[in-house]
Order: structure tokens, then sequence, then C-alpha cells
């Protein structure tokens, strides 16, 4: 192994190193002020760098010339290991790992390594003694390139570069590999091109690999991988993710320059795909906006951005943890001819806001405290109160000793509260129903025959508590059955005057076409309950799934947009009315609607689902998972997790993450066996990512309406404004 200090081919000195860089000049980042550094790889095994063309390798004074250079850290022996065999392609490698998984389900667990001398990679299974004999085994299995193969270890801090054709060269420990491009040309890592210079170093057992080069020609890197063209040939959408991502390429990461680096080229900052990824379209929209950043109160923001935002953006809050002025919940529409109506604090679902509608009195029942177990006063109060407002007979239950109450109880009190025999026959057809009246439970049975109880929350053991929000739940289903409760209509004028909301609405119930239609006003002041209702997406096999009202902080109302409504007073076509909850019908206008993340449905294995939850909190098999907390948009900002051994609350942005779903904005439906026992998680849900700020296809969906990039911008990062960048 050579040493820096002797001479070698393809090297030269600093004399010669001097008139090289005469005919290859540095790259462009060398020639502006304003550079970035993006972290391709931390800490890999070995680095591939290369060119069509020779280029420079340098390393202070000293310049390697070659096409193709490996650079790793300095390694010894390494143990034996048996492997698969080894391939010129980390792609390869693991696509015989995974022949050989598919194979032997209940065998030992395949990994990928590379070799760092050679560059190859190795798919390598672990083995006590790694013999000869258990290679020719996998030969003969249908693994030809399986052998024993030896894979050297790092050892020491040195680096050692293998230029193409030549020699092992030994750099000491501290230093730095810069690889400039060939004149009209770019320099390659592991076979992709990178406009600028790479710098390659050591870190840890491994070699970072670092992209320098200038901030606008990142981006022409990164736009089209963030937003696709082919997908949203809309240039004003491309220049609004312009500018989102030169902004956020402006703020340093305090994480990141500690490895050597400005940020990473993944989507834990902003994809990164080099000159591969560029796009003519985009490209023309980072040039028409070269130097244009976005500012808040004089000063940088941070631009963060998401894929889909399922109609609806969130507040930074209730994702992350700290307010930000300009992350607030949007309406992913054109705000024209809209008008935003705020309401009522709502943190809880709306079954809670149709019992207060009747008189029950549940003023706390949301968020956590639904989940609590309800006491026999509070279910009797919610249960004759909605009687009441139906106006149904309603009778005293008979006295039960103690507050605590059972499901089974539960439907006892309910056919007393209804003036019937708890032992009478079932009312409906209902399998669940009928198996548990037979079984000596027939007040329970008659819930469920009659829909009035949703099953799935925590199954039908007639033993254990009842909850608030299952109380409250069969109080909804009842008042669901009266006509009386919502009108429902499109709105035809929305106004505001002296801090009013005032709607006309065209009553769904007008008559024939031939006739005039009825045209009810509404107005509110701002304390009504505001609901926002999503439909997740249908998937084939599967019924419609229902959709979900969430509250909502606010809304934003626009003519021809559908509500549901109740107000205390009968609606009239000659004054205003005031009314106290109102819906607004599935967005299904959404600008985000033109992508295919803006909806999902996925399925998922319980026993699965309660492996990953305990590795975080030991919490048994999960039974339930419970909303604790909405967001503006309506998603799920805190979520209870129920196991047979205890419980887990996770909030944010960790509950997408711990359930590996796509977004906060979704249902979970629990599916059940012949037990009883959850068995699997249907989740259906809206939206692509965190849900803050850009949403990426919502801006391509107002371009197509004819929203320019400063318009979509102003909505999305409201009060924020465009300036260059000093």
């Amino acid at each position: 192994m050579s040493s820096v200090g002797f001479p070698f081919r393809g090297v030269r000195t600093a004399l010669a190193a001097a008139l090289f860089f005469g005919l290859f000049p540095h790259s462009a980042s060398a020639q502006t002020p304003r550079e970035i550094r993006i972290g391709l790889a931390d800490g890999v095994p070995a680095a591939r760098i290369s060119a069509p063309a020779p280029f420079a390798l340098r390393a202070g004074e000293l310049v390697i010339e070659t096409s193709e250079a490996l650079v790793s850290p300095e390694t010894e022996a390494g143990a034996p290991v048996l492997a698969l065999g080894s391939f010129a392609s980390e792609a390869r490698a693991r696509e015989v790992a995974e022949s050989f998984r598919e194979e032997r389900a209940d065998g030992p667990e395949v990994r990928v390594r590379r070799d760092p001398e050679t560059g190859r990679h190795l798919a390598v299974l672990p083995s006590g003694s790694a013999a000869e004999s258990e290679a020719e085994a996998l030969r003969a299995a249908g693994f030809p390139e399986a052998g024993v193969f030896r894979v050297p270890a790092p050892a020491g801090e040195a680096l050692v570069v293998r230029p193409f054709g030549g020699s092992p060269i030994r750099f000491p420990a501290g230093a730095s590999l810069i690889a400039e491009p060939p004149e009209g040309g770019f320099v390659e890592w592991e076979g992709n091109p990178y406009r600028g210079s790479l710098t390659v170093f050591r870190s840890g057992d491994g070699v970072t690999v670092v992209n320098r080069t200038n901030l606008e020609e990142y981006l022409f890197g990164v736009v089209p991988r963030e937003l696709p063209p082919d997908l949203f040939p809309e240039i004003e959408a491309l220049k609004a993710q312009a500018l989102a991502a030169r902004t956020y390429a402006l703020t340093p990461r305090a994480a990141y320059l500690r490895r050597g680096y400005d940020l990473c080229s993944g989507p834990a900052c902003q994809v990164y795909g080099g000159v591969e990824a560029e796009h003519p379209l985009s490209t023309a929209a980072i040039r028409e906006t070269a130097g244009e950043a976005l500012f808040h109160d004089g000063r940088l923001i941070d631009a963060l951005y998401t894929a889909a935002c399922g109609g609806h953006t969130e507040n930074a809050e209730n994702v992350f943890s700290n307010p930000t002025p300009y992350l607030v919940a949007r309406a992913c529409i054109r705000e024209a001819g809209g008008v935003r109506l705020r309401g009522a604090t709502a943190d809880g679902p709306l079954d809670a806001a149709l019992v207060r509608l009747a008189g029950a009195s549940v003023p706390d029942w949301n968020g956590a405290v639904l989940s609590a177990a309800a006491s026999r006063r509070d279910a009797a109060a919610v249960v004759s109160a909605t009687f009441g407002w139906l106006g149904l007979p309603v009778c005293a239950p008979g006295n039960a000793a103690g507050e605590e109450l059972s499901l089974g109880g539960f439907g006892t009190l309910v056919e007393e509260i209804r003036c019937r025999e708890p032992g009478g026959a079932t009312l409906g057809p209902g399998p669940d129903g009928g198996e548990l009246a037979r079984d000596g439970d027939p007040a329970l049975g008659r819930l469920l025959a009659e829909g009035l109880l949703d099953a799935s929350e925590r199954g039908l053991d007639p033993g254990r508590p009842v909850s608030r929000r299952e109380v409250i739940g069969v109080a909804a289903s009842l008042l669901r059955r009266d006509g009386q409760l919502f009108r429902r209509g499109q709105i035809r004028e929305v106004t505001t005057l002296d801090g009013r909301v005032r709607i006309t609405v065209e009553d769904e119930d007008s008559g024939p076409a031939t006739e005039e239609p009825r045209l009810f006003r509404l107005e509110s002041s701002g304390g009504a309950a505001l609901f926002r209702e999503i439909r997740p997406t249908r998937t084939p096999g599967r019924d419609e799934p229902a959709p979900l009202a969430l509250p909502a902080g606010e809304l934003l109302l626009r003519v021809g947009d559908f509500v549901r409504y109740h107000a205390a007073a009968a609606p009239s076509e000659e004054r205003s009315v005031e009314f106290d909850l109102l819906i607004l019908e599935d967005l299904g206008d959404a600008q985000d609607r033109f992508s295919r993340q803006s909806s999902w449905f996925v399925p998922k294995n319980n026993s699965d689902l309660s492996d990953t939850v305990n590795e975080v909190e030991p919490i048994g098999r999960v039974v339930a998972l419970e909303p604790l907390e909405f967001g503006a948009s309506g998603r799920i900002v805190r979520l209870r997790i129920v196991g047979t051994d205890g419980s887990l609350e996770v909030r944010g942005l960790r509950i997408r993450r711990l359930l590996g779903l796509a977004e906060n904005l979704f249902r979970a439906e629990p599916r059940r066996n012949d037990g009883g026992e959850v068995t699997e998680w249907w989740f259906s849900g809206r939206g692509w990512g965190h849900g803050l700020g850009l949403c990426q296809a919502g801006a391509y969906g107002m371009a197509a309406a004819g929203a320019g990039y400063r318009e979509i911008l102003a909505h999305y990062y409201p009060g924020t404004e465009i300036r260059s960048v000093p």
C-alpha cells in the first residue's frame, strides 16, 4: 500500500496540480458565493466515485487523475462469512436475498453487506462456521454464486483510495478527498451524476459523501423529485415548490452541520436526485424565481410542505410542539368567494355535540374523558334527555346498587327508560343481537339488532364497563333517526355583516324542480359547533366507508358547498335564524384531489401492530384505538392505544409513525373474530405527510385553476412575504 509521500501513477505535485486546475476549473459552487453542501451518504462502507471522462480527485496539494475510484476506510482481514453471492449491484444482492426469504420463510435473515475493498455487495447469512460444505448445499439448492467470503473490517482512522487500474493509496486520518468534475461533465457517486464537486471523508467505521454545489443548481435536482413535473405539469405550482425548497435549504440544521454538511438528500430533509432528476419545466420555474425566498417578520421561514393534505392542512403545534404563525390550518381550496366561519372550541366527536343539543348535561365529555367508564347516573341522564327531546315516553329506571355500569347493564337501563321490559323478545334480525338474546341478555341484543350500539369499540362482553363514548353513541344513533335533527342544503350566498356570518341555503327538500326553491337564511356570531366531514377511499371489495365528521375550529364556506345544520328555531324564508351546529360535507373539490395520495386504505394485522406498540410500551395485545383530541383540520392530535395490560398515549407526528400510516387524518375500524377478539385494523384516511405548510398536490390544483405562485404561497403560508435573499 503506497504512502501519500511516495510518487505513483496519476498523482501530481502542487505545481502540476495548479496547471491541472487551469484545464479543469472548479465547480460552479466555487464561482458563486452561495453554496450548499448535501450529504449523499453517511457512514457507508465504501463510495465509488466516477465520471465519463478523467476527473481530478485531490487531497490537499496532491491530485489523482482517474475515471473511477473506490474510497473506503483502511481495513484489516475480517472473519469469513457465508453468503449467497457477491454482486456488483446492491439491487441484485437484495433480489437474491428476497428470493431466499421467499423460499425459506422460517430461515435465517439475510443481510446485504458491502466489501470496502472491492465495492461489491454480499448477501450474507448468519452462520457459526461459514463452512464450504454449507456453501455447496446452497449452490445445490439453486444459489449458484453462494460461497465463503472474507469481508475486510475497518481499521484505524486512515482513508484508502483505489483508483481504477492503479494501486491502493493510503491517506492519513483527517484527510478529505475532493472530486472535481471533468470539463463540460459531471462527477458521479455510485453511477449517479451530480453538479459541482464531491467530498469524501472518514466518519465512524465508514465514509461520508458530500455534494457541494450552487444552491440554484441543487434545486434543479430537488423540485422535480418533490413535485414531479410529469405528474403535475403546472409551472406556477413548480415555482411555489421552488420557493419552499429554496427557503427550506437556506435554514441551517445543526444536526447536519455537526456531520459536515448542510442538508441530507432524503425525505428527512428534501429529496435530492442530482442531474438525473432534472426536468426542463421545473428548471424553468427555478430560474424564473431565482433568489426568491419566503420571510415572516423579517426572517426566513421554516418552509415545511406535505405531499397531500387530505383537503385541509393543520396547525404546527398539533403536529410538532410549538405554534408557528405561518404554519396554520388552511382549507386546500382557493379562497375566492369564501367566508371564514369560526366556531366554538371543540375537540370531541359529533356524537357529543348531538347529545348536548338534546339537552344532556355532558359539558366536559370530550377527548380523554370519553374513554372513561360511564356511571349509571350519567348514562341515565343522557338517555333520558334523548328520549325526552324526541318526544317519546320516558320512564324512571329502577334502582341498582352502586354507580358502576356494565355493557349488559346499560342495555337493561336503556330498556327501562324506554318503558319496556328488559326481558322481552329481540326486536331485530341482527345476528349478534339474536345470539346475545339466546344467551340471556336480550336487552343488549335489542341495542345491537336495532343498530344503536357499535359493537366494534371494545367487543361484546356484557360484563365489561360501558364507556362514555358508547353511551353517547347510542343516544346519537337515536337522534339521527329523527328527521328533524338536521336539515341539508346547498349554500347559495354567504356574507359577513357586523361580525356575523350569514348564509342563504337552498333547502334539499324544496320539492319539484318546477317550483321556486325554498331559501333559508342562517347566521352565526361564532359560537356554533363546527364539523368538517371527510369520506375516505372506497376500496374494491369493501362497502362504501361511512363519512367521518371531525371537529373544526373554523370552516371556509363558499357558494356551492353542501351543509347539514341544526338551529334551535325553525328555519325561515323571511328572517335569519341562529344555527348552533353546522357540518360542511366532504370537500370533493379539494385541490389535492388530483393526487393518488389524497386518500388511502391500509389493513394491518393486529398481532403485528401490537408487537410494534409493545416495543415502545408493554401494554399487551391492542384492543382499542381511542382519539383523545382533534386538530383544526380534524387530524388526531392525541391518541390512546389501549391494550390488554395497559395503555399508551401518543401525540402529533408520533401517532402515524408508530401506527405506520401516511397521515393522522384517519379512522380506525377493528375487525374481530367470532370470539370478539380484534384480529385486524382497517385504516381509512386522507392526506400524505405531516399536513403542515404547502400542500404540494393542492398547489398543483390551485395552479390548474388559475392561481399564480404568489397566491399559492400566500394561501398556505399566511402572513409571509416573498423577498430576494440578501
